[in-house]
């Protein structure tokens, strides 16, 4: 059996708590030296327990830097959480870049998952809306990529993702038109953020994680909540017709 933290913390509990109580069948001298030396190992662990939460709540308040963006581990995370929510220009396994197709495929699965579980309390999509100026803007700063083109393949993707969940308000998927602040991609309280560079994609650049329930995570939402709800945000249905009529 692998030797674990809670482990050694019963341990010394039994331990100090046997001393102590073997202190009242002791002599006068011996007696006080079990007591003392119980009553500190039973202090100790208490001290151990309160610094092991007070870390616990500096990491989630402080958050890590990590480097690229993992989207199979989003997949995971996706698989078992109650909310979703998603803000980018697009995302790669949303398009057909050959590359991200095995991620592609990981990704809708977990959402179907999540969203055949009657735990699950919704998602949000938010992506940039293709005819926007900060479309045109993103699509200036990547020289490495065709923008308008991921673009396209991503509203297919969703469209397409909106038709399978069609009825089901738990999952929705709006587009929006100012520049985005950031990328964010969070699975109930926990989140992740990058910042756009010029010919990189959101993947391949710094991220930083962190919990909802810190100052970040309250800014964050926020912000996300009032993009969501901004006028110039529209349904997907709302960005087709657009689109369709632009053609037109």
């Amino acid at each position: 059996m692998k030797l674990r933290p809670w482990h050694l913390m019963v341990f010394v509990v039994s331990l100090s708590l046997g001393l102590i109580a073997g202190s009242f069948f002791a002599q006068e001298r011996a007696k006080d030296i079990l007591l003392a030396v119980g009553t500190n190992l039973i202090s100790s662990v208490f001290f151990f327990i309160l610094l092991e939460l007070y870390w616990r709540q500096m990491k989630r308040a402080n958050g890590k830097e990590v480097d690229g963006f993992d989207y199979f581990k989003m997949a995971r995370n996706i698989r078992k959480s109650k909310s979703v929510r998603m803000l980018s220009t697009y995302i790669l396994p949303f398009t057909e870049h050959a590359k991200h197709q095995v991620e592609r495929r990981e990704l809708l699965e977990s959402i179907a998952k999540a969203a055949s579980r009657r735990s699950f309390a919704g998602m949000q999509l938010l992506f940039l809306h293709p005819a926007s100026p900060a479309a045109k803007a993103r699509a200036a700063e990547r020289q490495d990529d065709d923008v308008p083109a991921r673009m396209a393949e991503s509203l297919a993707c969703l469209k397409a993702l909106a038709k399978q969940f069609e009825g089901d308000g738990r999952v929705e998927i709006r587009l929006f038109w100012r520049t985005p602040p950031f990328s964010l991609f969070q699975t109930d309280d926990f989140a992740s953020l990058s910042f756009y560079f010029r010919d990189r994609p959101i993947s391949e650049v710094s991220r930083y994680e962190f919990f909802t329930d810190s100052p970040v995570g309250e800014f964050v939402e926020k912000t996300f909540d009032d993009l969501w709800r901004d006028e110039r945000t529209v349904t997907l249905a709302e960005c087709q017709r657009q689109l369709a009529s632009e053609a037109d």
